[in-house]
């Protein structure tokens, strides 16, 4: 994972600031190229005329992040009151002091729209801000090369994985110990972290879109829905798959085919210039069609990257322009409660003449 921080300059010109605190870990990751481990407290300041970036962090998290980023132009400092250890940069404050010492004078930016946990903190300390939320957005939608080659390996590793799942998954076997499958494929192959818990939900636990692996075995007849995604270099994965086990009824296979009718609509639309909310038409329309609109409860996609929900999102009415470069998933899916849920997912990066799927050579229909 690179550090990108010469994007913070960029929107700082945009937004017209001075300078830019960052906090949300997920930011703080993108920019550094440092992965950020739980809900960490970290703040990242970006001053125009300095030019250096400072990192903040917690004394616990000091030496991993000045050793990670040592000779890569960023000055980290631990921020501590007690414990002030010889070869640590130690800022005696507490957050709020430092939020405003920093931007005292300054006309700041501040990534109000993302999760962090310093934001009461900042928005008590920081006085008026511009929030650039927006801006990072924009600049994290469009794909470096290499960041499309990770995911491209990510993707690569998921579809072993559900291969894997596929081959175990028989009569008898829970669906925990197919979750241990995709688990143990993975790890074998070098992930280190996954992109969310894995999803392996056997009929009726499929009927609700997001689920957590039971003790329910697989029967005949059943469909699974394979849901997963890995980290790789920093960078996610996210697909879904349907395994049939045996023979299933034919209302199944009609949905399925519709769900698999959506997502080769939506993705012939996908290209530079289409609006996102487009896109989301196309499947519903599809979905109406068949008679199952009221049954695709969530939207079409979400962009992937350093976490795996991010802009864009694929949904009704948003109005979010495709740029080539792109990388997000379509995922259409049928849902009848208590009953069976079908939930097909490719991930997609934006080329000049439309989608290129990365997901392709994993087949969106498996047989166990």
């Amino acid at each position: 994972m690179r550090p990108m921080l010469g994007k913070l300059d960029e929107i700082a010109e945009r937004s017209g600031v001075d300078a830019i605190l960052i906090a949300s870990p997920e930011n703080v990751e993108y920019f550094t190229g440092v992965k950020s481990l739980a809900d960490a407290t970290l703040l990242l300041f970006y001053h125009r005329r300095a030019g250096v970036p400072r990192l903040y962090v917690p004394l616990l998290e000091y030496y991993r992040y000045r050793d990670s980023l040592e000779g890569k132009g960023v000055e980290v400092y631990a921020i501590s009151r007690t414990l002030k250890p010889s070869d640590a940069k130690v800022i005696e404050k507490d957050w709020g002091e430092l939020v405003k010492t920093l931007v005292a004078g300054l006309k700041a930016g501040y990534d109000a729209g993302f999760p962090s946990p310093l934001a009461t903190t900042v928005l008590r300390s920081i006085g008026e801000y511009v929030d650039v939320s927006n801006d990072i957005s924009k600049v994290r939608m469009v794909k470096e090369d290499w960041e499309i080659e990770l995911i491209e390996r990510a993707v690569e590793v998921t579809a072993m994985g559900i291969k894997a799942v596929a081959e175990e998954a028989r009569e008898g076997v829970s669906e925990t110990e197919l979750a241990g499958v995709f688990e143990r494929e993975v790890r074998r192959r070098g992930v280190e972290d996954y992109a969310f818990p894995p999803i392996i939900s056997a009929t009726p636990n499929n009927s609700y879109p997001h689920n957590t692996p039971t003790g329910n075995k697989i029967k005949a007849g059943d469909v699974i829905v394979v849901d997963v995604g890995v980290r790789i270099g920093g960078r996610c994965s996210d697909l879904t798959r349907v395994v049939k086990v045996g023979s299933i009824p034919g209302e199944v296979e009609r949905i399925i085919e519709a769900v698999r009718e959506a997502v080769s609509e939506s993705l012939s639309l996908v290209q530079p210039g289409v609006r996102a909310g487009e896109v989301a038409e196309k499947a519903v329309s599809v979905m109406e069609k068949h008679g199952l609109k009221e049954r695709f409860i969530h939207g079409l996609g979400h962009g992937i990257g350093v976490v795996v929900h991010e802009p864009p999102y694929l949904r009704l009415g948003s109005q979010t322009v495709l740029e080539k470069n792109m990388v997000f998933t379509i995922e259409p899916g049928v849902y009848i409660p208590g009953v069976v849920g079908v939930r097909i997912e490719e991930d997609v990066v934006v080329e000049e003449r439309g989608a290129r799927v990365l997901s392709s050579s994993l087949d969106q229909v498996l047989q166990a």
